[in-house]
């Protein structure tokens, strides 16, 4: 299945990327489809790994004390195992498709490719995906003390 770059350029990077750009994004990567049900990342396995997804919608659960709680979902245009992405450490949290899925993946070799430009768009992607998961972790933490607080929200 061939990259659209299109919407990469819409939804990832925010511009028009150059023919050489988009042969060094042809190189590293791959097209991954998940039927509903797939785990994409596993927690607590080796990380290294980026997606970004295209098309589909994944749950991201937590598996702590022996229960598995969903922590959020994610749809189209979301980065998924970027912590681990940036330094290689293993995946604090596993990503299951809710329905079929496609996404690419880069693996950190991305990183090292020829044009630093599209280097340092994925590196400003991900902290604005980091940003937003921060945010909603900490709207959610205040909704959580005050419903135990007893004010109800």
């Amino acid at each position: 299945m061939a990259i659209d770059f299109d919407w990469l350029e819409e939804k990832i990077f925010f511009r028009a990327l150059n023919e050489q750009e988009r042969e060094a994004l042809q190189s590293v990567i791959t097209v991954e489809r998940f039927a509903k049900g797939d785990t994409i990342i596993q927690q607590e396995e080796a990380g290294g790994k980026l997606y970004l997804l295209k098309d589909g919608h994944v749950d991201v659960m937590l598996s702590f004390n022996g229960e598995n709680t969903k922590l959020t979902g994610r749809g189209e245009g979301s980065y998924l195992g970027d912590m681990s992405f940036i330094d290689d450490s293993q995946a604090s949290a596993s990503v299951v498709a809710t329905e079929e899925s496609l996404a690419y993946g880069l693996t950190r070799d991305a990183l090292f490719i020829s044009d630093d430009d599209v280097a340092k768009d994925l590196m400003f992607g991900m902290m604005k995906n980091m940003r937003a998961n921060l945010h909603e972790m900490t709207n959610t933490n205040a909704n959580y003390k005050q419903y135990i607080q007893g004010r109800k929200y």
